[in-house]
């Protein structure tokens, strides 16, 4: 039955690579038609108006970066299962493996914990032979701790050019408006300016150049009269840019417009990308794998005073090796943003189980009439 199933699925990536290619082949078409256009316009002694063929030329480059990303993926992807297959087909069956009391303890720590596999399993692989279960979550623990990866300095003292990228809502420009309140607190406001790619919301801009008024740094927004590099350009003199851009799907038009502007850049941009900390593993997941692309720096851990738990984050930190700069716990600027800790994240998680666990605790039989007396009581 798996393997029946790893066929279908190696089946179902092979004809998406067709298509993905049968769609390049599309553009590319297109693009020689424009070229015979415009090679004919040229000979012509009175031409006529006409489309915008150098935009709609541009328009298709993009989407065939797209489309080459995608084929790239599909090519690692069908390699992966191909690799896996075939490592499997050569050994022979292994009896399932048994759980000792120790990992089961362990294991349901774990997932009360809210890590997800599968990290769970290879850190349960690794205190199979602890016979004590609190020498065996000790061990755990430690490797939850080294795998998490943080910054070890601040990124805005270092400067550059650094961009906050990610899904909608996940706080990016309240991000900005955090650390630049942070940068001009410990060094002024001469060395910062801020940008936006957002040409899409208003209310974005104007969050934005609130900030920039309350801390008295330019705010530039980037649209078709200011592309993004001509923007770097002008702020060259500024130790630290800030560039906020929009939450953008990958359904959405400019979608690639805007990581390819931020990837092909001619300036060295950084880009961390911001995760909620109340995103379901599954949405983090997801949203790595479509920023990747641009070529991550880091990324910043936000809303975690709005989360009931913390190990979907941890996860999503563990699995995609990325280092967290920051999180972010609260509304107010610019305390509610820290330098992140591997021990306090971890810290975090175990206190939001603790929290959590306090919540859902059942009363007994004996003590249920009682306990609903004092409720109404308290709320009276």
């Amino acid at each position: 039955e798996l393997a029946k199933q790893r066929a279908e699925r190696s089946l179902e990536l092979q004809a998406e690579m067709d298509r993905s290619r049968r769609r390049i082949e599309s553009v590319k078409q297109e693009q020689n038609v424009i070229k015979t256009e415009q090679f004919g316009q040229t000979n012509k002694i009175q031409a006529t108006p006409a489309v915008n063929h150098d935009e709609r030329s541009s328009k298709q480059d993009d989407a065939i970066y797209v489309m080459q990303e995608e084929l790239r993926e599909l090519r690692e992807m069908i390699s992966a299962q191909a690799k896996q297959s075939t490592s499997q087909q050569s050994i022979e069956p292994m009896p399932q493996a048994v759980v000792t009391p120790s990992q089961s303890i362990v294991d349901e720590r774990l997932e009360r914990l809210a890590i997800q596999q599968p990290i769970r399993k290879q850190l349960l692989d690794s205190v199979a032979s602890e016979g004590d279960s609190d020498t065996a979550w000790a061990k755990v623990r430690k490797q939850i701790h080294g795998a998490i990866q943080t910054e070890y300095s601040e990124i805005i003292d270092m400067g550059g050019v650094i961009s906050l990228v990610g899904p909608t809502g996940s706080g990016k420009t309240m991000t900005i408006g955090k650390l630049a309140a942070r940068y001009v607190m410990r060094h002024g406001a001469d060395g910062i300016a801020l940008v936006t790619t957002d040409r899409y919301r208003i209310a974005a801009h104007e969050q934005l150049k609130v900030f920039g008024r309350i801390l008295n740094v330019p705010v530039h927004v980037v649209d078709e009269d200011n592309c993004l590099d001509a923007i770097l350009d002008k702020c060259s003199d500024r130790k630290l840019v800030l560039v906020d851009t929009a939450g953008l799907m990958q359904s959405d038009r400019s979608w690639n417009e805007q990581l390819k502007e931020l990837k092909m850049s001619a300036h060295r941009i950084q880009n961390y990308l911001v995760m909620p900390a109340t995103g379901q593993y599954a949405v983090m997941k997801a949203n790595y794998k479509h920023y990747k692309m641009v070529g991550l720096a880091g990324t910043i851990i936000t809303k975690l005073d709005e989360a009931v738990s913390f190990g979907e984050a941890l996860s999503y930190l563990i699995a995609s090796k990325l280092s967290c700069a920051y999180v972010t716990d609260g509304q107010r600027v610019p305390e509610d943003i820290h330098l992140a800790e591997r021990q306090s994240l971890l810290n975090k998680a175990e206190e939001l189980l603790n929290s959590s666990e306090r919540w859902v605790t059942i009363p007994s039989h004996a003590n249920a009439q009682q306990h609903v007396d004092e409720s109404v009581s308290n709320f009276a």
